[in-house]
């Protein structure tokens, strides 16, 4: 296709790598900003979170593409992190006195935050697959499955080792969304000396807002069952 080739040669670049990197977590952002909104239902109660499951379970093959999309976009997500850390270790051990270029220190800024947005980055995506095994493929066997949501979700989680796993994996996520919100508005060329100390501050309050919702609801007290009797 005319004009491919150009686009392909960019992205195989750490420049072109890092900004498809921004776009794919900012994607995954979005994702999380449902996806919590959603799990946020739990509080309203077993009918209605139950509507809101047989509602999206009801969208059938646009639901399973969207999953295989979004499952896509966080592959896609990881190797691109993988490759552009490989990418700036060859660098170093290239040009070692060289300092990080301006587009280098936007990725991961911060000193400890290119520390950190590798191993949380991996441990999320540890979660993920525990997540994934234990709500859609109901892998323990449990008793409710897709039949009642709602009772599945507050079986899951009444496991004391599930908390700890979620919330530790939940509170990864947090650091990682500190780091890597505000890394990506930076990469995307929004950065500006009078508002980052602003952008910056956004970013925190909205990785917090993520990952502290999704953990209230490891120690919410659900209700009894709606069906029952």
């Amino acid at each position: 296709m005319p004009g491919i080739g150009p686009l392909v040669k960019v992205c195989g670049t750490s420049v072109g790598q890092k900004l498809l990197m921004a776009l794919t977590g900012l994607a995954l952002c979005g994702f999380l900003v449902a996806h919590l909104a959603g799990n946020l239902l739990l509080y309203a109660g077993e009918q209605q979170f139950n509507e809101y499951a047989e509602k999206l379970h009801s969208l059938g093959p646009v639901l399973w593409g969207a999953e295989v999309g979004l499952l896509a976009l966080f592959f896609a997500h990881i190797g691109l992190a993988l490759s552009t850390a490989a990418m700036s270790k060859r660098a170093r051990r290239k040009s070692y006195e060289e300092k990080a270029t301006k587009q280098d220190n936007v990725v991961m800024s911060g000193g400890g935050a290119a520390n950190w947005m590798l191993p949380t980055g991996l441990l999320i995506f540890v979660f993920l697959v525990l997540h994934i095994a234990d709500m859609k493929f109901n892998v323990r066997g449990l008793e409710h499955g897709e039949e009642n949501l709602y009772a599945h979700v507050k079986q899951v989680l009444s496991n004391p080792i599930a908390k700890v796993v979620y919330a530790i994996a939940l509170l990864g996520l947090g650091v990682h969304l500190t780091h890597g919100v505000s890394s990506a508005f930076q990469t995307l060329g929004i950065s500006h000396s009078r508002w980052n100390k602003l952008i910056r501050i956004v970013c925190v309050v909205f990785a917090w807002a993520i990952a502290l919702g999704f953990i209230s609801l490891l120690f919410f007290s659900y209700g009894p069952p709606a069906t029952a009797g």
